[in-house]
């Protein structure tokens, strides 16, 4: 377990540790401290019963004789001090980070005491460790409806990562985007964006980018990594957000958005979406520089360049007698506004 997460669990059971010590240190001498002539609730027997089971240095079976103890002697006088044993005991098994022991004395445990806080926190520990995260997201969930925090309530979604179940994630990802505290998260919306991408659910991936924009812009401290994560992120989501308007054949907003995209990060196939929407409002020439441009950046997909270049010489011979005469005076311009747009650039990153 990675986080603040961790850091709540083990200060919970860190607080109580205290108190189970010294009940347990109190349950020691109970016998001593009673006046030899004052009658105890129990009989030797019953007492020996529990010294054993709280003594055993076997921290499994020491939990199945408390166990038995609770069994037998349901009504005990003892029973105060079996509970310390036995939380005692759950200690120790996080402190040895013995988490099979742990995990089977905790769920033992919680079936007698369903509910308690610091038993759920001990399955959840356990059960991170040893990687059964269906269980200790369920366990997260109890402790949150009992003790609500935001910090449990993230590491809930995270949980819900872990185990690939996207609808849970949805769901507590809605009630953190409504916690102050996250306001300024953009990577957890920005991962909302990339899951609906890869489904191709581009309407949603798109409602998904306008929030993770709206984050973005909430970010006040910005290391160099920070700045370069959220380049990448504005540009991603405007393009998204591009794609789902040109989808819907809204071509000039959709223009509007992939230039934004570009002003975080020139790429070629950002030019080539400009190019198409262009061709579709009958905006010809403009399309022809467009394709240039995004034949001349190039991108990530080889195919861009090899696209632009052949659409382009088709609109361009439709216009010059299916002739690519005087082609080079487009080329010539499209770097010479790509020249411009690139010292604008460093310009504005000299001024910050």
């Amino acid at each position: 377990m990675k986080g603040y997460l961790r850091l709540f669990l083990m200060a919970l059971l860190a607080l109580a540790a205290a108190s189970f010590t010294a009940v347990a240190q109190k349950a020691a001498g109970a016998a001593a401290q009673a006046p030899e002539e004052e009658e105890t609730p129990y009989d030797e027997v019953e007492y020996k019963a529990y010294e054993d089971a709280a003594k055993e240095p076997d921290l499994e079976k020491r939990g199945t004789m408390l166990l038995d103890f609770i069994q037998k002697y349901p009504k005990s006088a003892l029973m105060p001090h079996i509970n310390s044993a036995y939380e005692i005991a759950l200690k120790e098994c996080q402190t040895g980070q013995k988490w099979s022991a742990l995990e089977s004395l905790a769920e033992k445990w919680l079936k007698l005491h369903p509910n308690d806080v610091n038993t759920l926190a001990f399955v959840a520990l356990a059960t991170n460790e040893l990687k059964k995260y269906d269980r200790c997201v369920e366990c997260y969930e109890e402790i949150y409806k009992m003790q609500p925090s935001a910090t449990l309530a993230k590491e809930i979604y995270n949980g819900y990562q872990k185990t690939n179940n996207l609808a849970r994630q949805q769901e507590w990802a809605e009630k953190l985007f409504k916690m102050p505290e996250f306001d300024s998260d953009f990577a957890m919306r920005y991962d909302f964006v990339t899951k609906h991408t890869k489904s191709n659910n581009i309407p949603k991936a798109a409602e998904y980018a306008q929030l993770t924009l709206k984050s973005a812009d909430l970010v006040t401290q910005q290391d160099e990594k920070t700045q370069e994560q959220l380049r990448m992120v504005r540009r991603n989501c405007f393009h998204i957000i591009g794609t789902n308007l040109e989808e819907k054949a809204r071509y000039a907003e959709a223009i509007s958005a992939y230039t934004r995209a570009l002003k975080a990060e020139r790429y070629g196939e950002g030019y080539y979406r400009i190019a198409q929407c262009q061709e579709n409002l009958k905006q010809i020439d403009e399309a022809i520089l467009s394709y240039a441009k995004a034949e001349k950046v190039g991108g990530e997909d080889p195919d861009t360049a090899r696209k632009s270049k052949a659409r382009l010489e088709v609109l361009y011979k439709a216009l010059h007698n299916n002739t690519t005469i005087g082609i080079d005076k487009v080329y010539r311009k499209a770097e010479e506004e790509l020249s411009g747009m690139s010292g604008k650039k460093e310009l504005a990153q000299e001024k910050r």
